[in-house]
Parts: structure tokens; sequence; C-alpha cells
């Protein structure tokens, strides 16, 4: 009896929780008082996670796949897939490539060279400069240039030389996402990185930026 009692009363419990009111979960909105403060706020995402579909042009060929993106500090992994099965991926960890894609080894390190500085474009040690319409970071030790609008500090587009050849990254269809943190900042959807006779279109189903 005493043991029905108990059962009795765990399962009045059990309902009781179930049917308790969830707390909505509370966002945050990204905000920043001027271009310095963006930067420093933004340089506290040093990871991020996303899912991502691409299309990789060379010489009339083309290469799509969706494919899964992790950013860490030191690391980063790219696994491509076709018609949901995995193909190949590409991980880098401290400068050093490996991959079992069917391309050449120079290109993967273009394509997760484009990928990463075109994902984590707030990386770097900048000079601000300004025009009428933009911000422009100049990285100190390189060419690399990003542009800012003045307007919601949004990028625009990105340049630098890799291995002697000029990179271009076009930033483009702006969405909301979400970090990690529960801040919610407009971030772009679509990323576009033009090589000498290349071109690799990123589109951003998911992305979750990760604190540290």
């Amino acid at each position: 009896m005493n043991f029905l009692k108990v059962l009795l009363v765990s399962l009045i419990i059990i309902t009781i929780s179930g049917c308790a009111e969830k707390k909505p979960q509370v966002l945050k909105e990204f905000y920043a008082e001027n271009i310095q403060e963006f930067i420093r706020k933004m340089q506290n995402y040093q990871s991020l996670e996303s899912s991502l579909t691409i299309d990789y042009e060379s010489k009339g060929s083309l290469l799509s796949g969706d494919a899964a993106l992790k950013i860490y500090k030191n690391e980063t992994l790219l696994r491509v897939y076709y018609m949901g099965f995995p193909v190949g991926e590409v991980y880098e960890k401290e400068g050093e490539f490996s991959s079992n894609l069917p391309m050449e080894k120079d290109k993967i390190i273009q394509i997760l060279t484009g990928i990463k500085r075109g994902f984590m474009w707030w990386n770097g040690d900048f000079e601000v400069i300004e025009n009428e319409k933009n911000f422009i970071l100049r990285e100190r030790e390189s060419d690399r240039e990003i542009v800012l609008t003045k307007n919601g500090f949004m990028p625009v587009s990105q340049t630098f030389t890799f291995e002697n050849q000029k990179i271009f990254i076009v930033y483009e269809d702006f969405k909301e996402f979400q970090t990690h943190d529960n801040t919610t900042l407009i971030m772009p959807s679509q990323i576009i990185v033009y090589y000498k006779n290349k071109n690799l279109k990123i589109r951003i189903e998911k992305l979750k930026l990760i604190n540290g």
C-alpha cells in the first residue's frame, strides 16, 4: 500500500511539472555604440558552427554540395556531402592541412582559407579609416581590407592576398542569426569568394557564433 501511495504521488508531481508553464527564451539584441566597440564585441566570438551549401566553379567545372563547417581558435573542419552522403572533408590545424577530397592541395588550401577568412572577417589587428558611406578596416601587418557600412556595421566586401593571389570576397543577403549566448545579430547569409579564375558561392543555412 505504501508503495502505491509513493507511486501515485510521483505521478502527480511529474504531471504537474510537465504542465508547468515554460519560461520563454530571453534573447538579446547585438548593440554597439561605435565601430571600435563593434569590433571588440565581435572579436569575442572566436568559434562558430554552420551548415551551408557550396558551389565551387573552376575553369567551367562545378562542384556543388551541402557542408558542415566548424571553426575554432586553432582548427577548422569542413565536411562536404552530396545527396546526403559524405564525400570528403578538409581539416586544418595551426596551418597544417589534411583532406580526402578529390582536389589538388593548393585549391583545397585556397578554398578553406577563403571560407575561414570570409566567415571570421572580424579577426585581426585593424586600423579603422572611413569615407562618406563606409568604414574600412585595414589589417596592420598585411594588405587585407574589410569594408563595412556605416549603417549597422555590415560587411560589404573583403580583399587580401594569399600565396601571391588576390582574393576578393562579397557579402550579400543579410539575415538575423542567433549566437551561442542568445544574442541576435544581422549577418550575411551569402558569401562569394572570387579567385583568379575560380569562385566559391556559400549559402549559409544555419550559423552559431560561440564566445571564446
